[in-house]
């Protein structure tokens, strides 16, 4: 189902990030190496590196509409940019530890952020102001996402609930505990259908019209890593140590299990038509897989 078909070194250090533009002609990488870099596609020729935050950059959201995009930091910050010019349009600061996500809304008017200091802010993507404070997790937050119709954020964080929240207040909307130790990972499918949710040691996936748990998969390998869902909404795949597996959405069954070379698969996403996946790594290289 996935063929290799490119590796290339793309850091100095661990690759943390990945994203391509709505029209497939851009890859962005980050790293730990605290630079952030456009690849031309489908050549993966580097033609720009941004060198702004201070320390390593964890996480990139493009905004839907292509022309912006959000990264968060250890450094404390997470930064919206704009993505022709590559030029900071705002720093964004209040967090108090690593911020370690940040997603655009899908009316690309706000970015979420999530840190380890245990809060969700939500802020204008406008000006940079920010706009309220989530009060998440005790402890670290490990993801905050839009719902597709960015009404919700979805957080996930150490312990084992994630919650939903109302956007527009903060008000705290629903609590699910069904996960041990951490919850990695929280989110809709793109088309809304369904909800995933990955704890460390099993993925489970949910009805959101009445939170229903429709099939829960344990895994064979605890705590995974990066997690990305197709753009038709049909597969997830979720990276662990030394492999990548593939499970059908609507029924949970696995498909395909992907075995890499380094230990720490670190970052995953699709391109937009869903013909390719991308990992970065450990080992500092990107790798692309034809989705046949």
């Amino acid at each position: 189902m996935f063929e290799l078909i490119k590796t290339f070194q793309a850091h100095s250090s661990y690759v943390l990030g990945l994203a391509i533009t709505p029209d497939n002609t851009t890859l962005i990488s980050t790293g730990m190496d605290n630079k952030v870099k456009y690849w031309k596609l489908s050549s993966y020729e580097l033609f720009k590196t941004l060198e702004e935050h201070s320390k390593s950059v964890n996480s990139i959201s493009i905004a839907p509409d292509g022309l912006a995009f959000a990264t968060s930091s250890t450094d404390l910050t997470a930064k919206i940019w704009d993505f022709n010019s590559g030029k900071v349009l705002h720093t964004l600061k209040g967090h108090k530890k690593t911020v370690i996500a940040a997603d655009i809304s899908p009316d690309s008017k706000f970015v979420a952020t999530g840190s380890y200091d245990g809060k969700i802010k939500l802020w204008d993507a406008a000006n940079g102001s920010e706009l309220l404070t989530i009060n998440a997790f005790e402890r670290n937050v490990t993801s905050v996402r839009f719902s597709p119709d960015g009404k919700f954020l979805v957080g996930g964080g150490l312990g084992d609930t994630f919650h939903l929240w109302k956007t527009s207040s903060g008000e705290l909307l629903k609590s699910l505990t069904e996960h041990k130790n951490v919850v990695s990972g929280a989110y809709y499918t793109p088309n809304g259908d369904l909800f995933t949710s990955i704890g460390s040691e099993s993925l489970k996936i949910w009805n959101p019209k009445n939170w229903e748990l429709l099939k829960t998969v344990q895994f064979t390998t605890k705590y995974p890593r990066p997690h990305v869902i197709s753009p038709d909404s049909k597969i997830i795949v979720i990276g662990f140590d030394y492999k990548a597996q593939i499970w059908n959405i609507s029924d949970g069954e696995p498909l395909e299990t992907i075995q890499v070379e380094p230990k720490g698969v670190d970052s995953l996403c699709f391109s937009p038509d869903g013909k390719n996946l991308l990992m970065g790594a450990a080992d500092k290289k990107i790798r692309i897989w034809n989705y046949l």
